[in-house]
This record gives C-alpha cells, sequence and structure tokens, in this order.
C-alpha cells in the first residue's frame, strides 16, 4: 500500500487475473479515459488505481477497472487497468492494445514493459526509480540503461520517491504521480478528497494531499 491504514474504496467493477491479450485493434473512443498503472508489489499500485477510479466515481463518471498481481507480494509484477467515461459507459474493464492514454509507472524497467499499451498521443507519468528484478540479477542481464530516456521521450520521469521522502512518507511515491495526473484530468478537488477520505484512514490523508500538491510542482 501507498501508506498504512488503507480502507476498503467505493465498490468497483473488477476482474482479477488479467493478461496480454492477443485480440484486434479496436478504434480508440475519446470518450473514455484509458490509464495504465504499472510497477512490483509493495508500491502501491493498487491503492493508487484504486483513488484514481473512487475519484471518478465521485464525480459521477464511469468506471471500469481490472488488475493482476499474482506474485506481488514475492516484489512480481502488478498491473491496474483503470477506464473512465466522463459522460457515457464503459463497457469493458480491459484496455485495448495500445490504447492507453496514460501510463503511470513507478519502476522504470516496468514502465518500458507496458509502453506498448501506450497509444501514439499517449503520456507516460513514471517514477525515476529502478528495481532490480531477482530473474535480472541472477541469470547476470542487464539492466537498460536507457530506461528512463526511452519513458522521458514519452512523458514525464519524476523523482517521485525522493518527493515523497523530503514530505516525510517515502511509499507515497505513487501519490507524487496520482498527483501529477490530476493535474491532466479534469475531475474537481473535492472528488479527489473524497478518494482519499474513502481509501484512508484520517491520519494518512495530509501527508497524501502534500503529495499531491507537491507533484503539481515539479
Amino acid at each position: 500500500v501507498l501508506l498504512p491504514g488503507q480502507r476498503k474504496c467505493a465498490t468497483l467493477h473488477l476482474v482479477a487475473g488479467t493478461r496480454r491479450r492477443t485480440q484486434r485493434r479496436r478504434p480508440p473512443t475519446m470518450a473514455t479515459i484509458n490509464i495504465i498503472f504499472a510497477g512490483v508489489g509493495g508500491q502501491g499500485i493498487v491503492t493508487a488505481s484504486d483513488v484514481v477510479a473512487s475519484a471518478a466515481l465521485s464525480a459521477g463518471w464511469d468506471v471500469k477497472k481490472a488488475e493482476t498481481h499474482g506474485m506481488a507480494q514475492r516484489g512480481g509484477a502488478v498491473v491496474s487497468h483503470v477506464r473512465l467515461a466522463p459522460d457515457g459507459r464503459v463497457h469493458s474493464p480491459l484496455i485495448p492494445d495500445g490504447d492507453a492514454h496514460y501510463l503511470l509507472a513507478l519502476e522504470l524497467l516496468e514502465g518500458l514493459r507496458w509502453l506498448w499499451m501506450l497509444r501514439p498521443d499517449g503520456m507516460v507519468i513514471a517514477d525515476r526509480r529502478r528495481i532490480v528484478p531477482s530473474s535480472v540479477r541472477q541469470q547476470g542481464v542487464a539492466y537498460p540503461e536507457e530506461a528512463e530516456e526511452r519513458l522521458a521521450a514519452r512523458g514525464l520521469v519524476l523523482p517521485a520517491t525522493d518527493e515523497a521522502a523530503a514530505l516525510g512518507e517515502p511509499r507515497a511515491a505513487n501519490g507524487v504521480l496520482v498527483g501529477a495526473l490530476a493535474t491532466r484530468l479534469e475531475l474537481p478537488e473535492t472528488a479527489w478528497r473524497d478518494a482519499f477520505a474513502a481509501c484512508f484512514r484520517p491520519r494518512a490523508l495530509d501527508v497524501n494531499s502534500l503529495v499531491g500538491n507537491a507533484a503539481k510542482l515539479l
């Protein structure tokens, strides 16, 4: 989780166990906003996606959400799909291949792993943090040195972990990325406040609010 004390968020449409699919590329629907969250277990990917989905629900948007986190507790990959419709309906929780408007990555290699899901005009919002997978260490494979450069070419690579640590909670890096995303979604501030209140105990709200505000300055 992002911080201790996560609460149960508003009810979402969840589908577990998603995986990469072989499918025909469908034309993107501009009425639907597609967001991929990617990272490793323990970084708060599910929590971050819950906050965004809850904020959209609070604003009256239609929301669908799906995620996979089979080996997350052992540092495995965690991915969450969030689809938002301000005016219409979302008919599937899974984002079509290559149709994500935003990719929020809490780790550079996981960002590269899911870059193929981004639209040509889509945007990366990533943390600068590197977590070398155990399989890479064991096999002696080099971590891609160009990871940050490749992701920065598609959007923003932020010192999210450092920014969160400066506020006293390094685990709140996902809150920094959510704050950066919040500046690009037309959701009212009250919706974000409601989302954090739904997902965290009051003692965690102050830090998350500070993290969200800090992200707007990056």
